[in-house]
């Protein structure tokens, strides 16, 4: 019996230690609960902040292609204006009935001013509003259509190097006068073939053969004739504006240069002016008038009928006005 009490007195402490865990055992356990649960909340934070960040880049990558996506649209309405208008411009550049032109545009509302110029010029202000029919966009501009010809000659010819006949004309000098200035001009080498044209710029030498007869009265033209000679054969007519432009040479070199001259300066080539020639045979009528800018040489045997009527119908012809926008009218905003 005391072998047994022995044991039991033994045993029993290591009993009681199983069933009964100690405070450093539950302490460690518990510590290791809240980390768990301060990690379990940082990640909830970082993973909320990665949303945020997430819905606030998406918010604006989308707003940023919806804007996107409105500049475009919005630029493509405007091109699809500026076109409207720029095809309304040209056909009110040459109609006869400016209303008629307007009416054929639907999104198109254009009001028309007439005034007479200093120079008894036609010209007229238009003002043209075009709109969008779904997005109610539009843009507004005033135009001012004007003659090509600014202002007609005085007499039946002028000539001359300091006349100024271009910048008094067409408003243009000789560098800025070119067949480019014109609406539809028809730029030939000759005057094989001067019709179905209301402009004829010729690059060369112009001969009119006997019996042709160039324009009308009602129908005039404007003829420019470029470095070359102007030749109107008997019994040939033409109706209208002649314009001659000089043109320079380069002479060969003389065996008779003056002594004075180095050898430097006269191997140089020396530009001199050429003056044209403007021949008008016997029975052959210019009716209009003849200008240069250079002194021409006259063989007149004809006439030219210096006609302020025909040169008025000239300067008025539908094909020879020009439409400019007016500076700072544009706008798109009322």
């Amino acid at each position: 019996m005391r072998y047994s009490t022995d044991c039991y007195s033994l045993c029993s402490p290591a009993r009681s230690s199983l069933a009964h865990p100690s405070l450093a055992t539950i302490g460690g356990k518990g510590s290791i609960r809240i980390k768990g649960a301060v990690l379990l909340s940082v990640v909830g934070i970082l993973l909320s902040l990665i949303t945020l960040v997430l819905w606030a880049t998406s918010s604006l990558l989308t707003s940023e292609f919806q804007a996107s996506k409105r500049s475009i649209a919005y630029n493509e309405v405007m091109n699809i204006l500026h076109n409207d208008v720029t095809q309304l411009t040209e056909q009110l550049r040459t109609s006869e009935d400016w209303q008629q032109t307007a009416g054929l545009f639907n999104r198109a509302s254009v009001s028309a001013t007439h005034y007479v110029g200093r120079d008894s010029q036609h010209l007229t202000l238009f003002s043209v509003t075009m709109t969008h029919p779904v997005t109610s966009l539009f843009i507004r501009q005033d135009f001012l259509r004007h003659p090509a010809i600014v202002r007609i000659p005085a007499t039946g010819v002028v000539t001359g190097a300091t006349n100024s006949i271009l910048p008094h004309l067409f408003e243009r000098h000789q560098s800025n006068f070119t067949p480019m200035y014109f609406p539809e001009p028809h730029i030939t080498d000759d005057c094989d073939e001067l019709t179905r044209h209301l402009v004829f710029w010729v690059r060369g030498s112009c001969h009119i053969s006997g019996s042709e007869t160039i324009g009308s009265a009602s129908q005039p033209v404007l003829l420019v004739i470029e470095k070359g000679d102007f030749t109107l054969d008997a019994h040939a007519q033409i109706y209208g504006l002649v314009v001659i432009l000089s043109e320079t040479s380069t002479p060969t070199s003389s065996s008779h240069s003056s002594p004075s001259i180095t050898s430097a300066t006269s191997s140089a080539p020396l530009i001199t002016a050429v003056s044209p020639v403007a021949t008008i045979a016997s029975s052959a009528k210019l009716v209009g008038a003849m200008v240069s800018n250079e002194e021409v040489t006259r063989v007149f045997h004809g006439h030219i009928d210096f006609n302020l009527s025909v040169l008025r119908a000239l300067q008025q012809s539908s094909g020879l006005q020009k439409m400019q926008p007016i500076p700072g009218s544009w706008h798109d905003f009322n």
